[in-house]
């Protein structure tokens, strides 16, 4: 394309690095390049180690927890060092993901683009490591949320159930809002005749990825392992990114405890897992939005979720997989999966295409692109060169 717009990239974390958000910020940042126009990382800009340790050390002694990545201390810090570092510069607009403390407080005449899955009134109390904080924490965090979406010339999520926060509890207009989900966190993108290549149906294999056993439903997961093999279906469950507890063994559970996308030999080795197994399960408890379904859907790989927070955006019910109740255990899931399985042809095979089509799409980064791209035209009104 054209040169296009010139954006300032703005996060605190290096968004070079795979590893940082599960690899999306670097995943944006080469969908802006590659349809909106030229991206200048603003960061990353980490916190003096002066005195960041007397602050944690001062708030570890309240009786709550306080939240100091979404704090006025913070805030502040990140406006005056962001302040400096666009002194001077020709931008178009700035592109802030998952910045809302970064931008809360930035002045700047440069018109801002704030990207998300998630606000803070959002994740308040419904993510575990996420709750309870000291009443100050809790006030300062909204405000900071409520800053950012208000310094913002446009606010735009990854999923419904973000935007509908900020438009419920923060007021944002919502003729300020916008939904565009994510895309695949990986380098390599199979074709449909990939896809064609029948799987075994011998065995159906179930792939778990989370690095939070509890939190992912790991458990779920097993017990669907475990019922399906109740059933006299040959199953066999692979876990990646995490150890399951000592108790949790059996002859068909394989344990992958991590891989490494910043290595070509571990990144290929995820990619064969997308391919090769017949559902990725994944009953989590908590998630904003889940860019593994993205990744799933790019490789015609089924999803079976928890019908909660931002996965509704991301797991559409018969088109690439299905979302259960929050209660439903592995019975639920093992059904569901027996119905598909055995009617390969009818019904599974349907299902694989579905889900591959789901990511063409919606769930792929040149959608994204393209509508970031035509965001930025209705809202800043720029000629691009």
């Amino acid at each position: 394309m054209p040169k296009g717009y010139r954006i300032a990239f703005l996060t605190s974390i290096d968004p070079t690095n795979k590893l940082k958000l599960s690899g999306s910020p670097y995943y944006i940042m080469k969908a802006l390049s590659h349809y909106v126009g030229e991206v200048t990382p603003i960061g990353p800009l980490t916190l003096g180690n002066f005195f960041l340790p007397y602050l944690i050390r001062f708030f570890k002694k309240l009786p709550r927890p306080y939240n100091l990545n979404h704090s006025y201390v913070f805030a502040y810090f990140y406006a005056r060092n962001f302040e400096k570092r666009l002194k001077g510069k020709n931008y178009d607009f700035i592109f802030a993901p998952r910045s809302s403390t970064e931008i809360a407080l930035l002045k700047t005449d440069i018109p801002i683009l704030y990207y998300s899955d998630t606000t803070f009134h959002s994740m308040y109390n419904y993510y575990s490591w996420f709750s309870h904080f000291c009443r100050l924490s809790e006030i300062e965090g909204n405000n900071i949320e409520r800053l950012a979406l208000e310094n913002s010339k446009v606010s735009v999520f990854a999923s419904k159930w973000a935007a509908d926060s900020a438009v419920n509890y923060y007021q944002t207009q919502k003729n300020k809002i916008r939904i565009v989900p994510f895309g695949p966190n990986v380098d390599f993108i199979p074709t449909r005749e990939k896809l064609d290549h029948p799987k075994s149906r011998e065995i159906c294999k179930l792939l778990f990825i989370g690095v939070e056993w509890e939190r992912k439903g790991g458990q779920i997961a097993f017990e669907t392992l475990l019922e399906l093999k109740r059933n006299n279906i040959k199953a066999q469950l692979t876990v990646v990114g995490v150890k399951p507890p000592d108790d949790i063994y059996n002859e068909d559970l394989i344990v992958i405890p991590f891989l490494n996308k910043n290595i070509n030999a571990e990144s290929d080795q995820f990619n064969q897992l997308l391919l090769k197994n017949h559902f990725l399960i994944l009953p989590t408890r908590e998630e904003c939005f889940g860019v593994v379904f993205c990744e799933a859907s790019a490789y015609g790989l089924p999803s079976l979720a928890t019908d909660t927070g931002g996965i509704p955006t991301a797991v559409v019910n018969g088109k690439n997989g299905f979302r259960f109740a929050p209660d439903a255990r592995g019975q639920e899931y093992a059904q569901k999966i027996i119905e598909y399985f055995t009617d390969y042809d009818s019904k599974y095979i349907p299902l694989v295409q579905s889900a591959r089509q789901y990511y063409e799409d919606t769930l792929n980064w040149e959608s994204f692109g393209k509508a970031i791209k035509s965001i930025v035209d209705e809202f800043l009104d720029l000629k691009p060169e």
